[in-house]
């Protein structure tokens, strides 16, 4: 299970005294915990893989934000929580098997656009950024 590989993390990341790995997983753990309250349940891998990735979007978009103000201290803290976050991640699927997989699903459903990212992200979920799917299908198959 990986909540509980990410709490066994954790008991490492104590006794080796890593203040900043603690910090990242105590966050997660956090994250993971309101994510239960919100289901009143525990979460399976699938759901915390979710959890994960929506927080590896908050970082890369604070990347983004901190790089164009300059803030670079700020920007190299959230890579290093991204690198961490992603080691929790399933392997991600590279461009050219998303742009297969995106091409075969438009020659089989005819849709294009939003409809065909649509379609797309519903088979690919957990397995690419939907910044990737979108910006693919946008250039190969526009609306």
């Amino acid at each position: 299970m990986l909540y509980s590989q990410i709490k066994a993390d954790m008991v490492e990341a104590q006794k080796a005294k890593d203040v900043r790995l603690l910090g990242v997983i105590r966050l997660l753990l956090t994250e993971i915990g309101y994510a239960q309250v919100d289901k009143q349940s525990e979460l399976n891998d699938e759901e915390i893989i979710k959890v994960l990735m929506k927080e590896q979007k908050k970082r890369r978009e604070s990347i983004e934000v901190y790089e164009k103000a300059g803030a670079v201290e700020r920007a190299d803290q959230e890579k290093y929580e991204l690198e961490e976050i992603q080691k929790y991640l399933p392997k991600m699927m590279d461009e050219e098997e998303v742009l297969s997989v995106i091409k075969a699903e438009a020659e089989t459903s005819g849709v294009r656009g939003g409809r065909l990212m649509g379609l797309v992200m519903g088979k690919l979920r957990g397995k690419v950024d939907g910044s990737v799917v979108n910006r693919l299908v946008s250039k190969n198959f526009p609306g």
